[in-house]
């Protein structure tokens, strides 16, 4: 759910039969195009295996912080888990109209500038504000769209940004000095998402944003590398629809198939924590240039406080919607160090079993 592209996976296990390795490819496939009756979409929610969750009303402490961050009040979040998944959780777009295009603006022109790193740092030196200086490359692209022989834009090989601390993808493991201030808004919004599903003293220390275009797919992993196993994942999505696999601790479990789409929220934790995931496809909207309700030009935002409005979200709104026609962005949020522990000193075992224990409670279950 992660990993930016190129990241480690996870080989802990021999198996005779890559079974997760089989359903990629076969809904990655483009001919024949794969069909997709067996993908569950969580709002038409008709397959045995999903699980309607009640969320403890004494979980919501804070409604005004809620409407501030784009978010209807809890009572009106469809949230979701499945059978055999425990610790996986589903939130039905939770989002008031509009308010996706707050997050959306900052992933494009915030979160990718310095001091944060992006993929591009290894590709083209200098770039201090991937938006601001890519953009104008990219609408002429789109512009001259049919001539094959038109070189990918900067925006175009812009896969993925870090914030908080940055995982260094050579050595595979954070590092304490490698960190910059993780943005106040995510930190508050992953806070209260995770005190609302019942995880408590939260801190949100690390976040990749990944950006997908229609052709794009992210490899079966698991993501191992945090320090801390016993606190959720926390994923936010936006965009153009993405087919989602979730399978079990070794990829000899064959996956589950499931839509994700814009403003949709997904939670990874207790025995789901350490499961292989992936993106084989990124669905091509019905109609070319058709952005998905939540991100059209008449969706108004809700009330979210000025001072979490960007001053160009209203102004410039119609260039951010050209690059999401043909774009998903994903939001992954994690906490890397135990509560109480240093860098070097991964969570007990003990923990994990109380998250997921916690986690159980919180289903109902």
């Amino acid at each position: 759910m992660a990993a930016p592209y190129g990241s480690v996976q996870r080989d802990d296990f021999l198996e005779s039969e890559d079974v997760f390795k089989k359903e990629f490819k076969r809904y990655k496939a483009k001919d024949p195009a794969p069909k997709l009756d067996e993908v569950i979409d969580f709002g038409t929610p008709q397959d045995r295996k999903v699980i309607p969750v009640e969320i403890n009303p004494k979980n919501i402490t804070d409604q005004e912080s809620l409407a501030r961050l784009g978010l209807l009040h809890p009572s009106q979040w469809r949230v979701f888990g499945l059978e055999g998944f425990l610790g996986f959780l589903f939130i039905l777009n939770p989002w008031r109209r509009g308010c996706q295009k707050y997050w959306v603006t900052r992933c494009l022109r915030d979160y990718p500038c310095k001091p944060n790193v992006t993929n591009l740092d290894k590709l083209q030196h200098g770039v201090d504000n991937v938006w601001k200086e890519g953009y104008a490359e990219y609408r002429n692209y789109r512009l001259q769209e049919g001539k094959k022989t038109q070189p990918k834009t900067l925006l175009h090989k812009l896969r993925w940004t870090t914030l908080g601390y940055h995982y260094d993808w050579d050595k595979k493991e954070y590092h304490q000095e490698r960190c910059t201030e993780f943005p106040t808004d995510l930190s508050q919004l992953s806070t209260h998402v995770a005190q609302i599903l019942g995880f408590p003293h939260y801190k949100a220390e690390s976040a990749i944003v990944n950006y997908y275009g229609l052709d794009s797919q992210l490899g079966g992993h698991v993501d191992h590398q945090e320090l801390d196993h016993s606190k959720p994942i926390i994923s936010f999505s936006f965009g153009q629809t993405a087919v989602f696999l979730l399978g079990g601790k070794t990829k000899s479990v064959k996956p589950t198939a499931m839509f994700l789409r814009n403003g949709d929220i997904m939670v990874m934790s207790g025995d789901t924590r350490l499961a292989y995931h992936g993106v084989p496809k990124i669905l091509k909207p019905p109609i070319a240039g058709l952005l998905p309700e939540g991100l059209c030009e008449g969706d108004k935002e809700g009330v979210l406080h000025q001072s979490m409005l960007p001053s160009a979200v209203d102004k410039s709104w119609e260039e951010s919607a050209l690059f999401m026609e043909e774009c998903r962005i994903n939001i992954t949020v994690r906490q890397v160090v135990a509560d109480g522990k240093g860098f070097g000193k991964r969570s007990c075992d003990d923990e994990l079993q109380t998250e997921s224990k916690r986690t159980k409670e919180a289903q109902g279950s």
